[in-house]
């Protein structure tokens, strides 16, 4: 076969290809949500609003094609996203410093690519050649036994011209496969576990003086006050004190808004009456729901109202009978440990642009991520390490856990379970952001 590669950067040019790409994606085994053309275009479009009034003939993305020329198809893609990046280095929660950066950011945890070297070579060719400036390729989630992490690793090109980090270390990502039945994914537990968390959800639904709600979310027109309440959440968190993320900014809310408008939006409230306890930001799209971005309020913390939500959540998708699946994305915790019913082992690897520009910012990374391992071995060695992170969050301690009372004394007094712990009820909320977990 004769192949061509093609470096498209503009909306109007994927349009032109949108039926060829689509039977290209369906083709995968593994859909990917973050592969459709039209999340492409909506994240596309809110990278150029950002982007530095320099860079022309782009509309916030690169996409790298491969082309059949004996049959005029599709053979392969592999679509990045063209953002203007502040990569921060630190150690704990303290900035060393904050570089500026040009990234092109994979769509997706793998790209749209034939399984032959010589076809998947050309695509790489065609994207490390593009005459497109980026000083950074940033893969995240990158399947460890992936055909291209092993491209990537074997590349010269790629020696050659870029540093390769991944630094963050191999992850399991965790996903949850649901059946048929809430009883039925509540089988996988033991019956202690089974018991444990209920009583969770007894117990936080004692201590909500106004009583407790669950808000599923998945129009347009419910987005406003959903976001509203969610903000409240996340500015109470650490990462909204410390870090200043928010849920309810304009790009946020536009993207959301379009994915809504595609029906892919679900999101989640757990609230006390009217005040919110926790959320939950995520897509569901082909039998996937994408567990994307979840805060709880800090000051419910002895409650676990986190993993109350995420309790309530899956037994509403069950209910609804049409994921099959729950993709709790990137990174790893202890709650999706408890959740997960399998996991597979992933890479966030970073392609840095071997440049005069880049060596500072490399550098002062690696020696973060090397003095912020040092660190946390130290205070594993003397189980520090739990309660300089709440310190340095400034949460609370934890109480002491709290076992579900036995089935005879559930039989015994009926509704005891439903009353809190000596902990008195929190006066108001906060939250957690992306990565907390519940």
């Amino acid at each position: 076969m004769r192949y061509q590669t093609r470096i498209l950067c503009r909306t109007a040019e994927l349009a032109e290809i949108e039926a060829v790409w689509e039977r290209c994606r369906r083709e995968r085994a593994q859909r990917q949500l973050h592969h459709r053309l039209e999340h492409i275009a909506i994240e596309a479009e809110e990278m150029a609003r950002t982007s530095s009034p320099g860079w022309t003939g782009e509309e916030g993305m690169m996409v790298a094609t491969l082309l059949d020329l004996d049959h005029g198809t599709l053979v392969g893609a592999a679509p990045f996203l063209l953002q203007d990046w502040t990569w921060r280095c630190r150690v704990g929660y303290a900035s060393v410093g904050a570089f500026p950066v040009r990234r092109a950011v994979l769509c997706g945890s793998d790209w749209l690519a034939p399984e032959g070297p010589a076809e998947q070579e050309a695509l790489l060719q065609a994207v490390l050649s593009a005459k497109v400036p980026y000083q950074m390729i940033c893969i995240e989630g990158l399947p460890v036994g992936s055909d291209l992490l092993r491209l990537l690793r074997s590349s010269p090109q790629v020696r050659r011209e870029f540093w390769f980090d991944t630094l963050a270390g191999v992850t399991p990502h965790r996903l949850v496969d649901l059946p048929g039945s809430f009883d039925a994914y509540l089988a996988k537990f033991s019956g202690r576990t089974r018991r444990r968390l209920k009583y969770k959800v007894k117990r936080l639904q004692g201590a909500m003086a106004h009583g407790m709600r669950l808000q599923r979310v998945t129009r347009k027109e419910e987005l406003p006050s959903f976001l509203e309440q969610a903000e409240i959440v996340a500015a109470r968190s650490w990462q909204g004190r410390c870090l200043g993320q928010s849920v309810d900014d304009q790009t946020t809310r536009r993207k959301l808004e379009a994915f809504a408008e595609r029906g892919w939006l679900r999101g989640y409230l757990l609230l006390d009456g009217d005040a919110p306890v926790a959320y939950v930001i995520g897509l569901l799209d082909e039998g996937t729901y994408h567990y994307e971005r979840v805060g709880y309020d800090p000051a419910w913390a002895s409650y676990q109202p986190g993993t109350v939500l995420l309790f309530l959540l899956l037994e509403d998708l069950c209910a609804d009978g049409v994921p099959r699946t729950l993709d709790f994305g990137c990174g790893d915790s202890e709650y999706k440990r408890l959740f997960s019913t399998r996991s597979y082992d992933e890479l966030t690897v970073r392609l840095v642009r071997k440049s005069a520009a880049m060596v500072v910012p490399y550098v002062t990374h690696a020696a973060c991520w090397s003095g912020a391992a040092l660190i946390r071995r130290g205070l594993d060695r003397f189980a520090l390490r739990e309660k300089v992170r709440r310190l340095l969050r400034r949460e609370p301690a934890p109480e002491a856990s709290v076992e579900a009372p036995s089935d005879e004394a559930e039989a015994a007094h009926p509704g005891e379970a439903a009353r809190p712990a000596k902990a008195a009820r929190p006066a108001k909320a906060a939250s957690s952001a992306r990565a907390a977990a519940p």
